[in-house]
């Protein structure tokens, strides 16, 4: 490689052989799982077109397959958004962000109802916080009456993260939601949390379960 290469090589500029340079195209951005899978705009996405299609002559009410199928998407493409945003300068995963945040609001926690607010399955939990006690973001002791119970809380260093954290992670949710007035984000939330009493009452669950 001759040295005017070289140097078009450093500065990201290819060499012609008449001397010139051209500054070489930067890639273009990978796409992401909802610019692939969603329409425009809040039109209606292909997979729910397709999925219309292909149930026809088939009993199914196409309003609940709709908005349940729409809440499952939403939730992840949420999450891969701030993976690859707020999440992605902490260097945390979801399932961690989440179960910081759950021993944030709590407090300290034992590890079986860790596993429950985060929503993760307690094998994975144990790999969770076996990266997050290495970071020193959370501490583990055994509960002093009963030793197979594990409680987990919170370091300092564990609270200064989330709360340096949290702001910027709710001004991406602010961002997602951006499209919506306030009286459809409310209609939505509150639609939501319906759809979740609804969820504990079939499965029999109470609110502290």
């Amino acid at each position: 490689m001759t040295r005017t290469e070289r140097k078009g090589v450093d500065r990201g500029v290819s060499a012609r052989r008449d001397g010139s340079e051209t500054r070489s195209k930067k890639p273009k951005p990978a796409k992401t799982l909802a610019t692939v899978t969603l329409g425009r705009h809040g039109s209606k996405p292909l997979q729910e077109i397709l999925g219309e299609q292909r149930v026809q002559g088939l009993r199914i009410n196409l309003d609940s397959m709709a908005l349940v199928s729409n809440i499952h998407r939403a939730s992840m493409f949420i999450r891969d958004h701030f993976e690859r945003t707020v999440l992605e300068e902490a260097d945390l995963h979801w399932s961690a962000f989440v179960t910081l945040w759950c021993l944030w609001i709590y407090g300290e926690l034992e590890t079986r109802r860790l596993a429950v607010e985060a929503g993760i399955a307690k094998s994975t939990l144990s790999s969770i916080l076996n990266m997050l006690e290495g970071r020193k973001l959370v501490r583990r002791r055994t509960n002093e009456l009963e030793r197979r119970l594990v409680i987990v809380n919170l370091t300092a260093q564990g609270a200064e993260l989330i709360a340096r954290l949290f702001p910027k992670f709710n001004a991406e949710e602010t961002r997602i939601v951006a499209r919506l007035s306030p009286r459809q984000m409310q209609a939505a939330t509150d639609a939501i949390r319906i759809i979740l009493a609804t969820i504990n009452d079939l499965d029999g669950l109470t609110l502290e379960d």
